[in-house]
C-alpha cells in the first residue's frame, strides 16, 4: 500500500479528435435513477453541504486548468474559431483523464469511510477527513494528468478513525473499553501474524493500529489501578470529608425520583427516545458506564418497586436523600417515604 498512487491516462495520439457518442433517452434516465446518491452526493453531504464542496471543487477545476499544456490554446481549432466541434478542443483528453482520476479518487474514498463506519458517527472528523480527500489530489503540470495519493488518504482516515474511537473510549467505562481494546489487539495480533505467514504487506497498516491500541490499554488499565487505589486510599483514611463515588444504582435512584416529583422528564418523552435520552444524560453526568448497563439497572429500580423499596437498597436511598436531592423537596419526600418502607420491609 505504501506510496500507492491511482491515476488515468488517455493513451490516444496528440492533438487525436475526442469523439462524443450520445446516448438514447432510456440509458439517459437509467444513469440519472444510478447516481442519485454517486460519490459526488456523499462528497457534499460530508463536508457539510453543496456550497462547501463547489468552493473545494472550484479548487480542483483551476488546478486541472493550470495542469494543461501549455501549447494547447495556440493549436485548438475550438478556441481559435475554427470549429464549433467540442470534439475538436484539444484540452478535452486531459479533462476526462484528470476527471476520470476523479471519479475513481472519490469512489475509492467512499469505499475506505463505509468500510470504517464508525467514521460515520462523528460529522466533525468527517469533514475535516473530507477536506483531505482534496489534499490527496496531485497535479502534473504542462501534461494534464493528475493522481490520488492513496497511501496518504489511507493514514487520513487512520487518524480521523484514532480521533473517533478516543472520543467513544471516554463516554464508557474503563473495564469495558479494555475488554473491547483486548479483544482488538487479538484481531490484529492474528492479521499481523497472517501477513507474515503469508509474506503479504501489511495494506491495513495493523502495525500502527496495534500501537494506537497498546497505548490506549496501557492507559485504561494505569488508570484503572489508580482508581483503585485512590479508593482504597480514601477508606483506610477515613476522611468523610472526601466525597463519596457516586454508583449507577444510585444514579438510577436519583433520576427515578426527579422523575416522579415532575423535575426531570421521563426518558420516554425524549424526542429522540430513551436509547438517546440515557445517552445524554452519561455525558451530561461523565459517568464511566455504557447506555446498555445504565438502562439495565434503571429499568430494574423504576419498573419493579420490590426491587427498589428493598432493603438492600436502603443505604443507597439514604445516600441519594442526604447527598443528591438537597435542593428538590418533592423528590426528596418521595425518596423519603420509600426508605421508611424499606426499613420495615421483612422485619
Amino acid at each position: 500500500m505504501k506510496n500507492k498512487r491511482i491515476g488515468c491516462e488517455i493513451n490516444i495520439p496528440e492533438d487525436s479528435k475526442v469523439v462524443y457518442i450520445p446516448m438514447s433517452e432510456e440509458m439517459n434516465e437509467y444513469f440519472k435513477t444510478q447516481n442519485e446518491k454517486n460519490y459526488i452526493f456523499y462528497l457534499k453531504k460530508f463536508i457539510g453541504g453543496e456550497k462547501n464542496y463547489e468552493i473545494a471543487f472550484d479548487a480542483v477545476k483551476d488546478c486541472m486548468k493550470k495542469a494543461l499544456p501549455k501549447d494547447r490554446k495556440e493549436k485548438c481549432k475550438f478556441c481559435l474559431g475554427f470549429s464549433d466541434d467540442k470534439g475538436d478542443k484539444l484540452c478535452e483528453k486531459y479533462n476526462a483523464q484528470m476527471m476520470f482520476t476523479y471519479f475513481v479518487a472519490g469512489n475509492e474514498f467512499l469505499r475506505i469511510v463505509f468500510r470504517n463506519k464508525f467514521l460515520l458517527t462523528n460529522k466533525v472528523v468527517l469533514q475535516k477527513l473530507t477536506i483531505n480527500f482534496f489534499d490527496c489530489l496531485h497535479f502534473i503540470e504542462g501534461q494534464g494528468k493528475m493522481y490520488f495519493d492513496l497511501d496518504k488518504m489511507c493514514r487520513y482516515c487512520l487518524h480521523a478513525g484514532f480521533l473517533s474511537l478516543s472520543e467513544m473510549f471516554a463516554k464508557s467505562s474503563d473495564l469495558n473499553n479494555i475488554r473491547v481494546i483486548n479483544n482488538t489487539l487479538n484481531e490484529i495480533d492474528s492479521g499481523i501474524i497472517e501477513n507474515k505467514v503469508l509474506q503479504k504487506e501489511d495494506d491495513n497498516y495493523l502495525e500502527l493500529q496495534k500501537e494506537f491500541f497498546d497505548s490506549k490499554l496501557c492507559y485504561y488499565k494505569n488508570k484503572l489501578f489508580i482508581e483503585e487505589k485512590e479508593d482504597k486510599s480514601e477508606i483506610s483514611s477515613g476522611n468523610s470529608k472526601k466525597e463519596r463515588r457516586v454508583s449507577i444504582p444510585q444514579y438510577a435512584l436519583y433520576y427515578y425520583y426527579l422523575q416522579q416529583s415532575g423535575d426531570f422528564g421521563f426518558f420516554e418523552n425524549h424526542p429522540e427516545g430513551k436509547v438517546n435520552a440515557i445517552k445524554e444524560l452519561i455525558e451530561k453526568e461523565e459517568l464511566k458506564t455504557t447506555p446498555k448497563y445504565f438502562q439495565k439497572v434503571y429499568n430494574k429500580i423504576a419498573h419493579y418497586k420490590t426491587n427498589r423499596v428493598a432493603r438492600n437498597q436502603i443505604s443507597n436511598i439514604d445516600f441519594v436523600i442526604n447527598v443528591m436531592l438537597k435542593d428538590f423537596d418533592e423528590a426528596k419526600k418521595i425518596a423519603i417515604q420509600e426508605l421508611k418502607e424499606a426499613k420495615t420491609k421483612n422485619r
